[in-house]
């Protein structure tokens, strides 16, 4: 199969699909790799270490896109990129619950696209799982500048000292980003209090991280600690789906002002009433005096680590992929999980009800 990586686009994407690794190991099971110049640059990887793997590499990224049947990136592809992917295979991250107008462009365009995010393993997401721990860990370390006054914060130290307490930080949703970013808050010494609606899932955080504070999420829970919180977290995750809200607008009247709310949810839709998608280049907005910070690729700031990271957990399902095509998907599970649009049908039931559109099932569509 002839496999596409075309650099990223959107604001200060810095990762690349597929690493010079996974490329090697395309080229010697016989599939051509076209890489487009750069594209790794900045995860640490030159045009010569891709060609030393086997790969081609074309000047423009349409050259790549004309040139392979399946693409391998990142992000979501922009309505410009899903032109070129007119009856081919895309393989990335889609989140299409937050987007009906990219979603309706790849069915218009029948494009087979597969996201990341809905590849299924016994109720786990293998390849949102790596990104999901680094967005969970940056969501914490990120919003450490914020807190100080020389950037309009609350002139808190997070970790507090042996004479002045630590900060309050609350983390919604305790799943891979909700715990990475609780392990980061409680080293870094904050008074940390997670929520979830798992009971079992609690406690086992409880026994294992001793000092967190763990509770029931509900709306009331949530308004007793807002008063006192300075970082919220939205970690809140609905496979395919948009997210529920957690914070209303109105709820931010509870809050203090300066207080930052960071929703690492975005990328679905988000999980608090004002949050809106915002860049690494002008990440945070306020909101009735409320610090927002929604940046909707957290992980791309460490593009060394996050590239390798989502290589590992993806590198199998890309070699299926080229060895066996679409046809393949009938007997992987998995992957048709997250085979999300297919000859101009949808067959994402989440996505579907989402944005109020027919879901076709994958089963019968295959």
């Amino acid at each position: 199969m002839k496999i596409g990586v075309p650099k990223e686009i959107i604001s200060q994407e810095y990762r690349v699909g597929i690493n010079p690794i996974t490329a090697q190991l395309l080229v010697e099971n016989s599939h051509e790799v076209f890489v487009e110049n750069n594209a790794g640059i900045h995860s640490g990887y030159n045009n010569s270490d891709y060609q030393q793997a086997g790969c081609t590499i074309l000047d423009k990224a349409v050259d790549v896109f004309d040139a392979a049947e399946l693409i391998v990136k990142v992000k979501e592809p922009s309505l410009e990129e899903v032109e070129l992917l007119k009856n081919k295979i895309i393989f990335t991250y889609l989140h299409l619950s937050s987007s009906k107008e990219l979603t309706e462009k790849l069915l218009n365009c029948n494009t087979a696209s597969i996201a990341y995010e809905t590849v299924n393993i016994d109720n786990e997401l293998p390849m949102l799982k790596p990104m999901s721990a680094i967005a969970g860990r940056l969501a914490i370390l990120d919003c450490i500048p914020l807190l100080k006054k020389n950037n309009q914060g609350k002139g808190k130290l997070i970790s507090g000292t042996s004479l002045a307490d630590p900060a309050n930080v609350i983390i919604l949703g305790a799943g891979i980003v909700g715990v990475n970013a609780l392990e980061m808050s409680l080293g870094l010494g904050a008074n940390t209090t997670i929520l979830d609606i798992n009971e079992e899932r609690l406690a086992v955080i409880k026994e294992s991280y001793p000092k967190a504070n763990t509770m029931i999420s509900t709306s009331e829970t949530i308004n007793e600690l807002l008063p006192n919180a300075d970082i919220v977290i939205g970690a809140v995750l609905t496979v395919g789906a948009k997210p529920p809200t957690l914070i209303t607008r109105e709820m931010l009247k509870l809050m203090q002002p300066k207080s930052i709310l960071s929703d690492v949810s975005i990328d679905q839709g988000g999980c608090f009433e004002t949050s809106k998608a915002t860049t690494h280049d002008n990440p945070t907005y306020e909101v009735d005096g409320i610090i927002h910070y929604c940046v909707r690729n957290i992980p791309s700031a460490v593009p060394f680590t996050a590239t390798n990271a989502l290589n590992e957990a993806t590198r199998p399902y890309i070699l299926y992929l080229a060895n066996n095509g679409l046809v393949g998907l009938k007997d992987n599970s998995e992957l048709k999980m997250g085979l999300n649009t297919y000859k101009g049908h949808l067959l994402n039931k989440e996505v579907a009800e989402a944005h109020s559109l027919n879901h076709s099932n994958p089963n019968k569509i295959l």
